[in-house]
C-alpha cells in the first residue's frame, strides 16, 4: 500500500518523510491554504528530493503555476475549475457521490490514480474530517484509489481494513499545527499502514 504525505512546506520535512518510507509527497499551490507554497519554495523542495526518485504531486485549486514548474511534478491533483494542458498525468479527485456513482458505472478501464475525499469543509481538500471509509471499498476494488480525509496514525488501520485502498493520503492528520508536519506522527502512521497492509 502506498502512502502520500501531502501539504509539505519545507525541504527538510520532504526528505524526512521520504526517508521514513513515504511513496509520494504533495505540495500545495493555493494561497488560502496554510500549506500554500510559492513557486520558489516548490523548486527548493523538488531539488532537495530529486535523489529519492519518488513521486511528487502538485495540488492546485483553480490556477496553475508556470508550466515549467508543473512539468517537474509526477502528477497533478486539481480542484475547482483548473484548466490545464496535459503536461503531467492527472491524479483525479472524487468528492461527490454523484461522481463516485458515475465512475463505478463506467465501462472504461483505466490505470489512472484517484483520490477519494468524501468529507466536507471550508477548503477543497479533506479538511481533516473522517467519513464512512467502508463506502469506498467498491471504488477501491476498481480504481487505483488513495483515501483522504480525517486519517491519522490512530485510525489508519481502520481505514485500511474498511476500504482496502491502493494508497493513503494524509496531511493534517500528521501535523503539530497547520502546515507543520510532526515526524513522530508521520513515522507512526507509516508504521501502522505497513502493519495493517504488510504487502
Amino acid at each position: 500500500m502506498l502512502i502520500k504525505i501531502c501539504g509539505i512546506t519545507i525541504p527538510e520535512t520532504a526528505i524526512a518523510c521520504l526517508e521514513s518510507g513515504a511513496d509520494f509527497i504533495g505540495l500545495v499551490h493555493y494561497p488560502p491554504s496554510p500549506r500554500h507554497l510559492a513557486p520558489r519554495q516548490m523548486h527548493e523542495i523538488l531539488d532537495a528530493v530529486a535523489p529519492y526518485n519518488r513521486k511528487s504531486v502538485l495540488v492546485v485549486v483553480d490556477q496553475l503555476p508556470d508550466e515549467s514548474l508543473v512539468s517537474r511534478f509526477s502528477l497533478l491533483q486539481s480542484y475547482g475549475k483548473t484548466k490545464h494542458k496535459a503536461v503531467v498525468p492527472a491524479m483525479h479527485v472524487v468528492k461527490s457521490f454523484d461522481t463516485y456513482t458515475r465512475l463505478l458505472a463506467s465501462p472504461i478501464e483505466t490505470d489512472d490514480y484517484y483520490v477519494l475525499e468524501m468529507s466536507t469543509g471550508l477548503l477543497p481538500g479533506g479538511n481533516g474530517t473522517a467519513w464512512d471509509w467502508a463506502t469506498a471499498k467498491a471504488f477501491c476494488e476498481r480504481y487505483r484509489t488513495f483515501i483522504a480525509g480525517g486519517i491519522s496514525p490512530e485510525n489508519v488501520a481502520e481505514v485500511v481494513g474498511a476500504a482496502d485502498p491502493f494508497g493513503i493520503d494524509v496531511s493534517s492528520g500528521v501535523e503539530s499545527s497547520p502546515g507543520v508536519k510532526d515526524m513522530n506522527k508521520v513515522n507512526r502512521l507509516i508504521a501502522n499502514v505497513r502493519r495493517a497492509a504488510p504487502t
